[in-house]
């Protein structure tokens, strides 16, 4: 196989791995890996000879979808990392009345920027598959659009601490596979009315405790508390 330009820099000028020597783990992004032995160079790119395969490591059996306000780039870019590396199986970003962001465009630099993020995330990881970026949508759209996650929770600082996230809220259906979406709200937070509506559309309020977090630290906590309690 050859290796693209990108990783074939990282290969030789970051990890320093030696041609003909060294080997590699390569993810297709559809369950499986395979070892790859080094061969050499042809002008700016590595490549290997696969001499295994096998399956990866399985995904988690309950997916889990994070629905985050979009915002700046480097908050965005640091939700779509640490995401990533905790689990989340789809990102949904939306705009809300409180957005820092309120265009919703994207470049193709700028999504093959955030698809490099997610990539580099779920190597790191050691993730079998990558977790899915979909375009953005406005408050309302990006609630019908869960209308078939088994589970919908939204934090919001008004609710009352005592319903932090617990098993008990994540039971979903044996069949099929099923999905939870987590709500996080903008940075200013959500208008009472936001929260009414959400609830509209099958959401549950949750706490994630009782320290008032920034709208990414909201982000990571709220998915590494769900998947850890429920895998």
């Amino acid at each position: 196989m050859t290796f693209p330009e990108d990783i074939s820099r990282q290969i030789k000028n970051v990890l320093r791995l030696k041609l003909k020597t060294d080997a590699v783990i390569v993810l297709d992004n559809s369950g499986w890996e395979y070892l790859v032995q080094l061969t050499g160079a042809k002008g700016q790119t590595v490549i290997g000879e696969i001499t295994g395969k096998q399956i990866g490591r399985p995904e988690p059996q309950v997916g889990l979808r994070l629905c985050y306000s979009l915002t700046r780039r480097e908050k965005m870019e640091t939700i779509l990392q640490k995401a990533t590396e905790i689990g989340v199986t789809s990102f949904q970003p939306y705009i809300s009345s409180r957005s820092l962001v309120q265009d919703g465009r994207q470049n193709s630099a700028r999504q093959e920027r955030l698809n490099a993020i997610m990539r580099e995330a779920a190597e790191q990881s050691m993730r079998s598959k990558l977790p899915v970026l979909t375009p953005v949508l406005t408050y309302e759209e990006m609630l019908a659009a869960a209308k078939d996650c088994a589970v919908k929770l939204v934090a919001w600082e008004s609710t009352a601490i005592v319903s932090q996230v617990c098993p008990e809220m994540l039971r979903v259906a044996e069949n099929g596979k099923p999905e939870i979406a987590l709500l996080i709200g903008p940075e200013g937070g959500f208008s009472s009315d936001e929260v009414k509506l959400a609830e509209k559309y099958g959401f549950q309020q949750i706490s994630l405790g009782t320290n008032i977090l920034r709208m990414e630290t909201a982000c990571i906590a709220g998915c590494a508390i769900i998947r850890h309690l429920c895998r």
